[in-house]
């Protein structure tokens, strides 16, 4: 497989050691299908204004881009939840609309790379 920037190699090795390739494309696949859900909770707090809401949907966001070791989007993620925390919503929309979103699609891409 290719490897590429978005995806941790070390994590993507182990990955691919421990598990069937089935399994692995399932995961990838269950990634991509709630993507748009995650992203979504992200645009909907900062529309709303609520900062306890963008830190909860961040820290969920967080966690399962660390699970496929998305490195870059984790820690998106953690200025996303510092932002949430703070109140910052008008930071939190530019990192949405400037870094998160371009980095979604570079992820989604990684990730069909990898199915295998």
């Amino acid at each position: 497989m290719p490897e590429n920037c978005v995806l941790s190699p070390i994590i993507w090795n182990r990955m691919r050691n421990d598990l069937k390739s089935s399994n692995l494309n399932w995961l990838i696949d269950l990634f991509l299908q709630e993507l748009p859900n995650y992203l979504n909770d992200l645009n909907t707090a900062v529309n709303h204004g609520d900062g306890e809401k963008l830190y909860l949907a961040s820290h969920k966001f967080k966690g399962a881009c660390s699970n496929l070791g998305a490195n870059g989007m984790v820690e998106l993620c953690k200025q996303l939840e510092t932002l949430g925390q703070a109140g910052e919503i008008q930071q939190a929309v530019n990192l949405l609309k400037n870094d998160v979103e371009s980095e979604s699609k570079l992820l989604r891409e990684a990730l069909i790379q990898e199915k295998q």
